[in-house]
């Protein structure tokens, strides 16, 4: 198994420099600790983020910054909202990344995102249609990749003329590719290219299985073995010497951000679409650990607990622990990452599914 961070940066309203700082502090431990990846989410503005939250919304700057200050770890973004940006500048934007952070360490990670209307209301755009939107933007976006040639674009939602799409990536066409969806035809595109899976720190085993297992059938058929090394999962994950000091650490962080999560509708999407009823308080936390969304306590037990979650899904490649929330301190959040991969990690990184396939088989 791999490890890395999932910076799904939401941390209370400071500037956004101070939140940028903390986040690529994170990323750069990460890369001193030998986390490989680093997933960065694209967080748009929203009414209740006003002086209340800062985000994160060109997580390529991010990762440029990062570029200087890091060796090894990859990074992408968690996602990148293709139906909201044109093509080509989503195409150039990610080639100019790639070329700043080296080849092999960039990862294009598209997706839909957050089901929110006000993000394609904002840009004139149809929220209807933004499956459809984000579909044709991945071909546009792998033509400029792949083609020295100028072209026209005349497609039903995005339109160019004299396309001249440079730089090029510097891995061409062998540039990593990761989604995050819930559409059985694009888990089928991905699994048939050899697109990484990204699944989100809210997916219960019983719902990420199913797609764990479409995606190893659809990859099977086009002759790709070991498919779910290319799964990726995560939870919120927090190491200390006990469960009761870690819900310590972390309440008032998480009440914060639940406070701000209800107002966004994102409590009535975790009834709706996982059945789980969280309440807008201090209990929050005690609920999120109890559904097994958040990993707290210290390493044997959270170790156990990723392996319980590790065979429910039926194995997975990667495991992303979530940062970019201000838990505690600075020092207390570097300390449990630091614990992760010395005290944790070393119990897991043993778990390979490619070679339970083979045993199975």
């Amino acid at each position: 198994m791999e490890f890395g961070i999932f910076s799904n940066g939401f941390r209370p309203h400071t500037t956004a420099a101070q939140t940028y700082d903390e986040d690529i502090y994170e990323i750069v431990l990460a890369d001193q600790l030998g986390f490989r990846d680093a997933y960065i989410s694209e967080h748009h503005g929203e009414p209740p983020y006003i002086n209340r939250v800062d985000t994160i919304p060109m997580p390529e700057l991010l990762m440029a910054k990062a570029a200087g200050l890091t060796k090894h770890i990859r990074m992408g973004a968690a996602v990148r909202l293709l139906h909201l940006h044109h093509p080509l500048d989503v195409a150039v934007q990610a080639a100019v990344t790639e070329h700043l952070l080296g080849k092999g360490r960039f990862i294009f990670g598209f997706g839909s995102g957050f089901p929110s209307p006000l993000f394609c209301e904002e840009r004139g755009l149809s929220f209807d249609d933004r499956h459809a939107r984000l579909d044709e933007s991945l071909e546009f976006i792998l033509k400029c990749w792949g083609s020295d040639d100028i072209f026209d674009w005349d497609g039903e939602h995005w339109q160019g003329k004299g396309v001249v799409a440079l730089p090029k990536p510097l891995s061409g066409s062998g540039l990593p590719m990761a989604t995050a969806t819930d559409s059985e035809s694009t888990i089928r595109m991905s699994a048939e290219r050899g697109y990484t899976l990204l699944s989100a720190f809210l997916e219960s085993a019983e719902r990420l299985k199913p797609k764990a297992d479409l995606y190893e059938k659809y990859a099977e058929a086009v002759g790709i073995s070991a498919a779910r090394r290319n799964i990726t999962a995560s939870r919120i994950v927090y190491v200390a010497d006990s469960y009761d000091e870690a819900v310590a650490d972390m309440r008032e962080a998480v009440t914060h951000e639940i406070s701000v999560q209800a107002e966004r509708g994102f409590l009535t999407m975790l009834k709706n679409v996982f059945n789980l009823e969280v309440p807008n308080d201090e209990g929050a936390i005690d609920v999120l650990a109890d559904t097994g969304m958040y990993l707290l306590g210290d390493p044997e037990s959270v170790a156990a607990r990723i392996e319980e979650f590790y065979d429910a899904v039926g194995g997975f490649g990667t495991f992303l622990i979530v940062t970019g929330k201000n838990w505690a301190t600075r020092e207390k959040r570097a300390r449990s990452m630091t614990r992760f991969m010395e005290e944790v990690a070393p119990k897991l990184r043993h778990l390979d599914p490619g070679e339970s396939q083979v045993a199975a088989a």
